[in-house]
């Protein structure tokens, strides 16, 4: 086996640990957290996240992919953390400061001292930067696996208690903070950056060229990301984007607990193959096409079985995310084979081209968020909107680095996609007929058919349309043993 091949497995195991071990407790907290608080607390907590996230941006810069792709030394890593704490402490003093501006034009005073609670997040988050990617480059996965479970464990145990003891919208602030801090507190032990006094502004100058661009990229893609959340929050109401963000964030968690387990580990691990365009097109496309078969019939599954799902964890006062996670689930597919395309231009050089797509991409969504908000007024109409922009975005970016960063023609991916696209339209008819028979009221006993039936068409679908050959993997494994 390839010393690659080796390390990418290695690395995608712990990152599987690291996202699996924790994704059970966030479920549990979350199904729990729905349970206690209601849509509009989300609601609240989530436009001061999407504005924390906007900052955060002005604190990374780019510069952990920067620090993985090149070679620098400790004084320069001790520069460059200097620089990215001096900007969280500035904007966290903006951020606190503006909290009241922030209250007033969403009309909920909630909102003030939420702010001011979430500018310790952006102080730490920065301090993270240089230290967080240290432990990507020199491929610690274990110790960031171990890491998450920690944290995330811990804080979600504390914010369910704190909501059980009536902090209503201030327990979903728990875990945020702790993980920031948390995360500083374990990675000094294996990397003691220090505050270079003198500062020295080269280091920085020594990465602008790749970072800057990654920050634009970032930069843009923050819109993309969460323009249809402030829309929802300022145009239609905050409950509705509590309903819009709690089926948002669960349409997220198979992207989340998929891709981002292959994710982190593609730049450090393919980074060598940046000059060879051919090899790393060939190891690239083995990676969709693994990411295809996965997330096409996850889509259709999760669309088909929205009802059972929204009930189930966050209970029967969440019906109206049922239709918004339902038309979300639709894009869950393409959102993961995308989601792997940034590691490709970090590893080839090319955050130049990614910015300039990223902008066409966010006028695109921007443009389809604001046709829905103006027009049609609902929350259904912007979670059609995701769905149809996310296709066009879909189909330029990939024609796009497939003619001018891997220099390969673009079929082999229009190929790829065709056998997973027919398993998943195989996994709608299966469960257009399982709805139509299932009691409705029988909410564990249809998750269960409906997904063990669902399982057996697609897995036996794999096998017969020779996408892979599961019987022989399993024979194998058997074997071995």
């Amino acid at each position: 086996m390839s010393s690659y091949k080796q390390e990418l497995i290695k690395g995608v195991f712990w990152s599987a640990i690291e996202k699996y071990s924790g994704l059970i407790v966030s479920i549990i907290v979350s199904m729990v957290l729905a349970r206690i608080l209601s849509p509009k607390e989300f609601g609240v907590v989530a436009i001061a996240t999407v504005i924390i996230h906007f900052l955060q941006m002005f604190c990374t810069m780019g510069i952990g992919p920067a620090i993985i792709q090149k070679d620098l030394a400790q004084k320069e890593l001790n520069s460059i953390f200097t620089f990215s704490l001096s900007i969280g402490i500035i904007l966290a003093l903006l951020f606190y400061n503006s909290s009241q501006l922030i209250s007033t034009f969403y009309e909920n005073e909630q909102l003030t001292i939420i702010c001011k609670i979430l500018s310790i997040q952006l102080i730490f988050a920065s301090m993270n930067i240089v230290p967080n990617a240290l432990m990507a480059k020199n491929k610690r996965f274990k110790e960031i696996a171990k890491r998450t479970l920690l944290l995330q464990t811990s804080s979600g145990i504390l914010s369910v208690i704190a909501a059980l003891h009536g902090a209503g919208v201030y327990a979903l602030l728990i875990s945020p903070i702790i993980s920031s801090v948390g995360i500083f507190l374990w990675n000094i032990r294996y990397y003691k950056v220090q505050i270079d006094w003198r500062y020295d502004t080269k280091p920085i100058k020594s990465i602008f060229s790749f970072s800057s661009y990654q920050f634009l990229f970032e930069f843009v893609n923050y819109f993309s990301r969460n323009i249809d959340k402030l829309i929802i929050g300022r145009m239609i109401s905050i409950e509705a984007l509590g309903v819009y963000e709690k089926a948002y964030r669960l349409m997220q968690l198979p992207l989340q607990n998929v891709t981002s387990v292959i994710n982190p580990v593609l730049q450090p691990v393919l980074r060598d193959l940046q000059n060879d365009k051919t090899i790393l097109a060939e190891k690239y496309i083995k990676i969709i096409r693994f990411v295809a078969t996965i997330s096409f019939p996850i889509g259709i599954i999760l669309s088909g079985m929205s009802t059972e799902i929204i009930h189930l964890f966050f209970g029967g006062r969440w019906d109206a995310a049922i239709p918004i996670f339902s038309i979300l689930a639709l894009s869950l597919p393409l959102q993961m084979i995308l989601s792997t395309s940034g590691s490709i231009y970090l590893i080839t050089n090319n955050t130049k081209m990614q910015f300039w797509i990223g902008i066409r991409n966010t006028v695109t969504t921007i443009a389809g968020f604001l046709i829905a908000a103006l027009f049609f007024k609902t929350i259904e109409a912007m979670a059609w909107a995701w769905t149809i922009t996310l296709v066009l975005n879909f189909i330029i970016t990939y024609w796009l680095m497939y003619r001018y960063v891997l220099c390969q023609p673009f079929t082999p991916l229009i190929k790829e996609l065709i056998r997973p696209f027919i398993i998943s339209i195989i996994a709608a008819l299966t469960l257009f007929i399982l709805n139509s028979i299932t009691e409705s009221n029988l909410l564990i006993l249809n998750l269960i058919i409906k997904g063990c039936i669902t399982l057996i068409v697609v897995l036996t679908t794999i096998q017969l349309l020779g996408q892979y050959d599961i019987l022989d993997h399993v024979k194998r494994k058997y074997t071995k043993k």
